[in-house]
């Protein structure tokens, strides 16, 4: 009997032998990505302390900079004098972003606050004043102009064509009187009507109905009463009637000369009536609060004085001269008083207290009022006010400033070119940090 077959046992086969140098090489790679990483790191904060050293150095260079205050492109690493107008050099001194954002908000425009040196303060004559409460009473004193009352103002005009014959007025200037005489006319149109009306006269009884009616239409032609009369007393009809004036006053134009033919139309005399005049005044906005319709006055020309009250305070502001007109009526029985005349108008004011400062420590641009406010130690700061009336050399502030707060008084226009020289360079550098 044959032994079962055994299977045979598989023969192992040998690991692969691993080629020479790969096991290093792979060390060699892992130290190569380790270092890399390391130069990395290496390299970005490099860049970044120097990105601060630059700007550490930066600051330092400009904080040891000086410039010419009203030169600007007089600039030095030392301190010294300006070869130009021999001012002390100042040293640059830019403040932080945002703190320049947060001053700019309450800054009047094209300003920034300042310091300068004692010597400095003395070299260009600083001056300070207190801010004071006082008691005002002065007057709004303003300059005015008479001008004609537009109420009496009139014009003449013909109701009827026709031709001027004889003329009384011959000039403008001249005074006339309610009723009179201007000049004659011949109207062909009132002319027939007239020769009509004496035919009806004619009838008697049977054409006073006719008479009524032509008496009607002369009448509104604007020929006088007296000269129907005159038609129907006559019986003949007039060649010209006059024309009158409608009220009194002086001619003040006149668009007529002898053998003129004129229509309705035209306007050929212009009288006003100056008997009255009216005083007009331009007072600043910030005095109109104090004038209302009653408010007494007086008008000053020459070495006269004419007592008014105010009876009208215009609504509207002039865009250009940024001032409201005030009216006074004043009476003028000797015409002593003419269009056109310039004289000075006071309005009486109630006293009041109020904070005053100097005139000479308020800078107004036209669009905006300020004062440098002295915070010590060189330190000025501009500030916007409101400012009120005016008395003598002092201005009132109704608002931006309290009573017992210095300003600069003497020298103020040497102190804000110097603000507006600093906000132009700190913009300057602004602009120049972003560009960056």
């Amino acid at each position: 009997m044959s032994e079962p077959i055994e299977p045979q046992e598989a023969e192992e086969k040998p690991a692969p032998a691993v080629p020479r140098g790969v096991r290093v090489m792979g060390i060699v790679r892992w130290v190569l990505v380790a270092l890399s990483a390391l130069a990395a790191v290496w390299s970005w904060t490099s860049y970044v302390r120097g990105q601060e050293h630059d700007r550490g150095s930066e600051g330092a260079k400009s904080a040891h900079k000086y410039h010419c205050p009203m030169h600007p492109q007089v600039v030095s690493d030392e301190p010294g004098e300006c070869p130009i107008c021999h001012m002390t050099l100042v040293p640059f001194e830019e403040p932080k972003p945002e703190a320049r954002a947060a001053d700019a908000a309450a800054l009047p425009p094209d300003t920034a606050p300042i310091t300068l040196s004692f010597d400095r303060v003395q070299s260009i004559g600083v001056r300070t004043a207190l801010a004071e409460e006082r008691t005002l009473s002065a007057p709004i004193r303003v300059t005015a102009v008479v001008a004609a009352p537009e109420q009496t103002v009139s014009e003449v005009h013909v109701r009827t064509s026709g031709f001027v014959e004889q003329i009384s007025a011959r000039e403008t200037g001249v005074r006339v009187g309610a009723g009179q005489t201007l000049f004659l006319l011949y109207s062909p149109e009132a002319y027939q009507i007239e020769s009509e009306l004496v035919t009806a006269a004619g009838f008697g009884e049977s054409g006073a109905a006719s008479v009524l009616a032509g008496r009607h239409r002369l009448e509104l032609l604007g020929v006088p009463s007296s000269t129907i009369d005159a038609v129907l007393r006559d019986r003949a009809a007039s060649r010209t009637f006059p024309v009158t004036a409608p009220a009194g006053g002086f001619v003040t134009k006149k668009n007529v000369v002898l053998g003129s033919y004129v229509t309705p139309e035209m306007a050929l005399y212009e009288l006003v009536d100056l008997s009255r005049v009216y005083v007009v005044a331009d007072v600043f906005p910030r005095d109109v609060s104090d004038i209302a319709v009653g408010t007494a006055g007086h008008f000053v020309l020459g070495d006269k004085t004419y007592d008014a009250k105010v009876d009208l305070v215009y609504p509207e502001l002039d865009a250009q001269a940024r001032t409201t007109r005030v009216r006074m009526q004043i009476k003028n029985e000797k015409l002593e008083l003419r269009p056109g005349q310039y004289g000075t108008v006071e309005i009486a004011r109630a006293a009041r207290k109020v904070i005053v400062v100097p005139r000479d420590a308020v800078v107004d641009t036209g669009k905006v009022a300020y004062v440098f406010v002295d915070g010590g130690n060189g330190n000025y700061t501009p500030r916007v006010v409101q400012l009120g009336s005016e008395a003598d050399d002092l201005i009132e502030l109704r608002a931006g400033l309290a009573a017992g707060e210095r300003v600069v008084s003497g020298a103020t226009f040497l102190v804000d070119s110097e603000s507006r020289l600093r906000a132009s360079l700190t913009r300057t550098s602004a602009d120049a940090g972003a560009d960056r």
